[in-house]
């Protein structure tokens, strides 16, 4: 531990960093890179990546329970008739991020980095971060609209609507989108009703609850309610 005691705190997650550290984020902003839209049209927002590198949603990842949970609630899958998905393997989950870019969709977390298990609350980390979050969100990914994942984020929805830097996609009360394959079936339901209030039409497959959205709030609720 005391090597750590004078280390710099990591860009990413603001925690003494080892050179490991260090590389392992600069390895997931690279693959991230890889996928990002010139312009970015909806930044989904989490709290922190997978902790195993080889799980990270840009990978793409090995373990896919987060990954084919998101893309299922976008309903991505951008297989021809006749492929096997098992067979096609790492070349279907990449034609899918592909997919995910196409649409102007950005995966970016509150925290660069995995939280160590039991150092803070998630409000903690919130309030330690947001400033970070905002300077690259304003900066950097210049979104059209942000839609935070997962109640953990729920402090974050005040401080980006104080903010005042692009429209905030939420549920119905202000809520943060349920994060991708949480709370049995409802979370689909959920999840595609708010980005139905924003995706573009030809984005939007048969079973969604089309919205009409209106540009004058700073907050685009699933129930279109702003």
């Amino acid at each position: 531990m005391g090597t750590f005691q004078n280390a710099l705190p990591c860009d990413g997650c603001g925690l003494p960093a080892s050179p490991e550290h260090i590389a392992d984020r600069l390895r997931r902003l690279e693959l991230s890179t890889r996928f990002r839209p010139v312009h970015i049209g909806i930044l989904f927002v989490a709290l922190a990546p997978e902790e195993r590198p080889e799980d990270d949603f840009y990978g793409p990842p090995e373990s896919k329970e987060f990954f084919a949970a998101f893309l299922e609630g976008l309903q991505i899958s951008p297989l021809s008739d006749g492929v096997d998905s098992a067979a096609a393997g790492d070349a279907t989950d990449s034609a899918k991020l592909v997919e995910f870019q196409h649409r102007g969709h950005y995966l970016a977390y509150l925290s660069e980095c995995p939280i160590p298990a039991g150092h803070e609350p998630a409000a903690a980390t919130v309030a330690r971060l947001a400033p970070t979050l905002l300077r690259r969100i304003r900066f950097n990914y210049k979104p059209k609209l942000i839609a935070p994942l997962g109640q953990e984020l729920a402090p974050l929805v005040d401080i980006l609507k104080g903010a005042n830097i692009a429209p905030i996609l939420t549920q119905d009360r202000g809520l943060p989108l349920p994060y991708p394959g949480t709370g049995g079936r409802e979370w689909a339901e959920l999840f595609q009703r708010a980005v139905a209030a924003a995706a573009p039409p030809e984005y939007l497959s048969p079973g969604y609850d089309r919205i009409r959205v209106t540009a004058s709030g700073s907050d685009l609720g699933a129930g279109g309610k702003l």
